[in-house]
């Protein structure tokens, strides 16, 4: 296999990751956002903006807060700007924009904000660190 055949393949498997999880959430797929997580891996963070959700978040903080996507009425979530960038044969960044709108308690929410997500390669590609920052 030519040197950068592992980059492309990479880089294509780590996007279908990055569409996969505004999915999963749209439809309530929990155990499928989970899979895509490296939750367990004691360097996995999450940090957003958002003033419920502030300080790192770290695997077990973060598998208790996807249980409350359950309690959505509705969400959608529209990926833009999506790049992703292989670092090394198993570290990938990936930098875009989410433009949100979720429903709960008949309370629309609508956003956009900033994401930077770190992939690493084990086994599969799975997330150990992401960040987002409302922009608007």
């Amino acid at each position: 296999m030519p040197s950068d055949d592992w980059e492309k393949e990479g880089k294509q498997e780590v996007l279908t990751l990055v569409y996969a999880v505004p999915e999963a959430i749209d439809h309530k797929d929990l155990k499928r956002i989970l899979e895509v997580y490296d939750t367990h891996n004691p360097n996995f963070s999450t940090f957003e903006d958002d003033p419920d959700y502030q300080e790192r978040v770290n695997g077990v903080s973060f598998r208790r807060f996807i249980k409350g996507i359950a309690k959505l009425e509705s969400s959608y979530i529209e990926r833009k700007d999506v790049r992703v960038d292989i670092l090394a044969r198993n570290v990938a960044l990936v930098t875009g924009i989410d433009d949100w709108t979720s429903k709960k308690s008949s309370e629309i929410t609508k956003g956009r904000s900033r994401f930077t997500i770190v992939f690493q390669k084990n086994e599969t590609w799975k997330v150990i660190h992401e960040h987002f920052t409302r922009i608007k």
